[in-house]
């Protein structure tokens, strides 16, 4: 996940005046690693992702995440930019154990925020019901799926391209 993660930064334009990156890692609950205003550029957004740990078989609290997004990320003191499209990647490879009942609804305020939700399933474990994919995301037409982590590389390009083409189907930055 995490050099997927890298892999889409290297094909953004990551700066102070153009794309700017957070990252919120989950499991039995949600955690802003680092907001927007935290790194300016390709380089130690990269290195800061990289250092980030795997929480391994911990619980799945997606609604927590998707809270945490809300809240906190896309917020302008945090330095999410009010002319900018909020754009959410979350990767899963398994349905919610948290808070299950919440999550569509979190994902419905995250919505009428404007948050964007760019749903990345891992398929493989049968631990993901693939619907749930689809119940979060901003438009039905933005979920990726694959069958194991190797295989994330295959999405980058297309995972970018949604980002890049985040508001109203025209790209605002220089993405690539």
């Amino acid at each position: 996940m995490i050099s997927f993660a890298n892999s889409i930064i290297d094909r953004l334009t990551i700066s102070e005046y153009a794309l700017r990156v957070a990252f919120v890692r989950y499991g039995d609950s949600g955690t802003v690693e680092f907001q927007f205003i935290t790194y300016d550029d390709s380089a130690s957004t990269k290195q800061a992702i990289s250092g980030i740990a795997y929480l391994g078989s911990a619980g799945n609290n997606l609604a927590d995440a998707l809270d945490l997004l809300r809240t906190t990320v896309f917020q302008s003191s945090a330095g999410a930019r009010s002319l900018a499209p909020w754009v959410a990647i979350v990767v899963t490879d398994r349905s919610p154990t948290i808070r299950t009942g919440e999550t569509v609804s979190v994902a419905n305020q995250c919505r009428a925020a404007t948050i964007q939700i760019i749903p990345v399933g891992i398929l493989g474990s049968g631990q993901l019901d693939r619907s749930i994919l689809t119940q979060i995301a901003f438009t039905a037409e933005r979920v990726s799926t694959v069958n194991q982590y190797s295989e994330l590389s295959t999405v980058v390009t297309e995972v970018s391209d949604w980002i890049c083409n985040s508001h109203l189907g025209q790209s605002l930055y220089e993405c690539f």
